[in-house]
């Protein structure tokens, strides 16, 4: 019974000293200049999350917030004991208002402050090596891990809806190329003529805008 209770009394000491000597460590780290720099930067650069806009049954993305996680930086930053930005590690957050929590809802274009664009082609369009040639990401309408909603075809899918923003051809091309924008999303229903593929690179590079794949356009993940 004895040897029982002092085994126990060991363990209870042994646990004791492991949590306290973890919060001796905490707080000889947070101490050390080091630390303080992280935590001053971190308390000083937060990036806020944005809410996905919600308008009935349509939404547009939101892009996740961050923030310093002060102690994997301080770790990655330990051996050389110098505070570096580029050795920042970052938390994401997200949004109180997500696409996450609004699956069934359609969306109609990727977020404004990604400052970007994403093409979708047919499967059978000759114009896939055009758009790689002057720099186009795009995405093959049967290869998204969305469906793309064009004369109601989306009915019994299980993905999400994505409503292009343009449908564009070669005959209504010039009526919209002056309408793009950032978070647009172009659906290119023919073979363009390379004239008018040239004409929207050329819209794309003078408006500073980027050309992405439509899951990094309308992913709510938010990288540096």
């Amino acid at each position: 019974m004895h040897k029982n209770i002092k085994v126990v009394g060991i363990i209870i000491l042994m646990i004791f000293s492991f949590y306290y000597t973890d919060k001796i460590a905490l707080y000889v780290q947070n101490n050390t200049p080091l630390k303080k720099e992280i935590i001053v930067f971190k308390e000083k650069n937060i990036i806020p999350s944005i809410n996905a806009q919600v308008n009935g049954d349509e939404i547009i993305p939101g892009i996740n917030g961050l923030k310093v996680n002060a102690e994997k930086s301080y770790y990655k930053m330990k051996s050389s004991n110098t505070f570096s930005e580029q050795n920042l590690v970052y938390d994401e957050v997200k949004p109180e208002i997500s696409l996450i929590e609004n699956k069934e809802k359609i969306i109609i274009k990727g977020n404004k402050a990604k400052g970007a664009v994403s093409i979708i082609i047919d499967a059978n369009s000759k114009i896939a090596n055009t758009l790689r040639d002057y720099g186009l990401k795009f995405d093959l309408n049967n290869k998204t891990n969305y469906c793309i909603l064009i004369n109601d075809n989306c009915n019994n899918d299980r993905r999400q809806k994505v409503k292009p923003t343009y449908t564009i051809n070669n005959t209504n091309f010039i009526k919209y190329i002056g309408l793009i924008d950032k978070g647009d999303i172009i659906y290119i229903t023919d073979n363009l003529d390379e004239i008018y593929i040239d004409i929207l690179s050329k819209h794309i590079k003078y408006y500073n805008i980027k050309s992405l794949s439509l899951y990094e356009h309308l992913s709510e993940n938010n990288h540096l």
